[in-house]
């Protein structure tokens, strides 16, 4: 096991040494993403007919009138509230929804529909799922032991309540990467430090083999690359992780400055920790802790063991969540380090060949903001984390804020302002329009950083409201037409649910298993989702919540090109395929829930006719027309109602947004 950790680490070099160097910026240039943030004044586009909303649009109609093109009108209303509850909720709005707001002839009627998507609790787990892709986040270790994490789902539900509380984002930041150390007397916050542990973990390196061998410590620089890779790709949009063997080949990051940054998690682990959401439960915690104390102390009696065994199952008993710590339970050979472990600087990326000593540090790559953290060389692990929290969400980072509301826009528009979101370096995109992303970046942060409120901007924006059916810009990269979005793995699977009446809109709590689960060889299991009953409460509710394997991944999810929570998914891939046909026709899910929504349709009328209406309504969003219904009439007169379900969950109108 030893050399293939080795040739893991030296591959990193081969492969650099390989990929085309990148020229740098000319002499006295700064690279845009690290230069300072600048507010450009809105453009004056007052001598242009076109519909102006908020400021976003005339950055937008500046663009567009260089590239001599025009903005496409106003989708029709049907197609916003679609578009909309899709993008904020990740639900289709329902025939009642639907129906309320076209009749509604209010003035402010489309602000009112953000506001209520805004407000909506599901608004949260649309997206956490989100933020789940950027952080890897999957419940398994994966690896070749690819064991379940029981608790790891409070993770999940932290960040949906903390989208839904509109955190700001400032804080959200620190809440994840060192909530323990900068907010101390609010435990219930622990479970935002499943960032951090949202990765792969290989046990059989960090948990199986003695603490002292090549394997073991190679391990744990690797452990430590995926929190550092996670955290800068996330929160700064840099590939600082490709400066594990050698300087970065594009960027100005050197190695040490790598390093530094794993000398910042140099004293955590991945283990279930113990936390107390509430007064009461620290105070049951406490009162369990002093029996085990007391009773160890002054009793050696057979009862008194009686009482100790208790008092542990109850303890177990007590919330714990997956996370990073310093302080943990002993699991085999995975236990806490006395202290931050020292981090050398690796030659080459080469275990063997250790270096000096690094301490914790950021990046020097932004010329108004020293890499430099206010802590001294011998600071606890917590300090660490806290300091590079602080650096992180300063306001003169400008990688922070231009990071974010390019995820954000990513998310409504299909394509961010830079295309890609993980990569402001020298190897990514440049931005198609910077005073725009400057912008919207000074805007976010001077205003509190509340994403709700870059959202509403986004969304009421005639940018975003525009048809998406014009062409003049056929990659849509200046944005001369709405977007027209196919609806990713998770929103058929929740669409379906909700069209066949069985979507159970409860959150929270552990995630569903939609799978049989059976022992394997080894510590992985065996997991057969095909013999899953989906006519169970497990099945029903919203994706979010369902317990997904990293190395076991659900095939119907995995063919809609879900996320591979293995690695860092910060663009989904969208591809059309004959299996993606296939699976939408034939897998058991489809098959179950098209029948459930036939027994619906029976049940709400006994006319063929306005059966086909209401299923249209139902999956579509809209009544078919009279040339539809004539051949969909045709079609369940030969084939059956529940086949006409799966007809209607394979048409085009259910799979894309508009």
């Amino acid at each position: 096991m030893g050399p293939r950790f080795v040739r893991l680490l030296l591959g990193f070099t081969l492969a650099a040494a390989a990929s085309p160097l990148v020229l740098a910026e000319p002499p006295g240039e700064t690279w845009w993403s690290f230069r300072p943030l600048t507010t450009s004044p809105v453009p004056d586009v007052s001598n242009l007919r076109a519909s102006i909303r908020n400021p976003i649009d005339a950055f937008i109609l500046a663009r567009l009138k260089v590239a001599s093109l025009e903005p496409a009108p106003e989708a029709d209303r049907r197609v916003l509230i679609r578009r909309l509850s899709f993008d904020l909720i990740g639900l289709p709005p329902t025939p009642a929804e639907i129906n309320a707001f076209l009749a509604d002839a209010s003035p402010d009627a489309y602000e009112r529909l953000v506001e209520r998507l805004l407000a909506s609790p599901h608004f949260g787990e649309r997206w956490a799922r989100h933020w789940m892709d950027c952080a890897h986040f999957a419940e398994t270790h994966g690896h070749d032991q690819d064991r379940i994490r029981p608790n790891a789902w409070r993770y999940r539900d932290y960040l949906v309540a903390a989208f839904n509380a509109d955190t700001p984002y400032a804080r959200f930041v620190q809440e994840q990467v060192a909530a323990d150390a900068l907010f101390p007397n609010e435990p219930r916050l622990i479970p935002a430090l499943g960032f951090l542990s949202a990765g792969p973990w290989d046990e059989s390196s960090l948990r199986d083999i003695r603490e002292d061998s090549i394997d073991r410590q190679a391990g744990h620089y690797l452990d430590r690359d995926d929190m550092v890779t996670t955290v800068m790709s996330t929160f700064q949009s840099l590939t600082v992780h490709c400066a594990r063997c050698h300087d970065h080949k594009s960027d100005p990051i050197p190695q040490t400055e790598y390093y530094g940054l794993q000398a910042v998690f140099a004293g955590v682990g991945r283990a279930d920790r113990a936390y107390d959401p509430d007064p009461q439960t620290a105070c049951r915690r406490r009162a369990l802790a002093e029996t085990l104390r007391v009773v160890g102390l002054n009793d050696p009696t057979l009862g008194a063991f009686a009482v100790r065994e208790v008092a542990k199952r109850q303890q177990a008993d007590l919330p714990a969540v997956y996370a990073v710590a310093s302080d943990f339970a002993a699991d085999g050979g995975h236990k806490p380090s006395p202290g931050p472990r020292p981090v050398h600087l690796l030659m080459r990326g080469d275990i063997r060949r250790p270096g000096p000593v690094v301490e914790p540090a950021a990046l020097n790559c932004l010329p108004r903001l020293s890499g430099r953290l206010e802590i001294s060389a011998s600071a606890a692990e917590g300090e660490r984390r806290a300091a590079l929290a602080r650096w992180l969400t300063r306001p003169d980072n400008p990688l922070t804020w231009r990071s974010i509301v390019n995820r954000v826009w990513h998310y409504h528009f299909g394509r961010g302002l830079v295309e890609t979101p993980n990569d402001f370096g020298h190897m990514g995109g440049r931005p198609s329009h910077p005073e725009l992303l400057d912008w919207l970046a000074c805007r976010f942060r001077d205003g509190g950083g509340s994403l709700k409120n870059l959202h509403r901007l986004i969304v009421t924006s005639a940018t975003y409201r525009q048809s998406s059916r014009g062409f003049s810009d056929t990659d849509n990269r200046l944005l001369a037409h709405g977007p027209r979005a196919r609806l990713d793995a998770e929103q058929v699977r929740d669409a379906v649910l909700l069209a066949s009446g069985r979507l159970d809109r409860s959150m929270g709590r552990p995630s569903d298993r939609q799978f049989v689960l059976k022992p394997g060889r080894h510590v992985t299991p065996v997991v057969d989702y095909g013999k899953f009953d989906w006519d169970r409460p497990e099945g029903h509710r919203r994706s979010v919540y369902r317990l997904v394997f990293r190395t076991l991944p659900d095939p119907f999810v995995a063919c809609l090109d879900g996320a591979d929570a293995s690695q860092l998914t910060p663009v989904r891939n969208v591809s059309v395929t004959a299996p993606q046909a296939l699976a939408l026709l034939n897998s058991e899910f489809v098959l179950v829930h098209s029948a459930a929504l036939a027994r619906l349709l029976e049940e709400q009328s006994p006319e063929r006719d306005r059966r086909i209406v209401i299923a249209c309504e139902r999956v579509w969003g809209r009544p078919p027309t009279k040339p539809e219904r004539d051949k969909l009439a045709g079609y369940a007169e030969k084939h059956g109602l529940a086949n006409l379900c799966r007809l209607l969950f394979n048409a085009s109108d259910f799979l894309f947004v508009d």
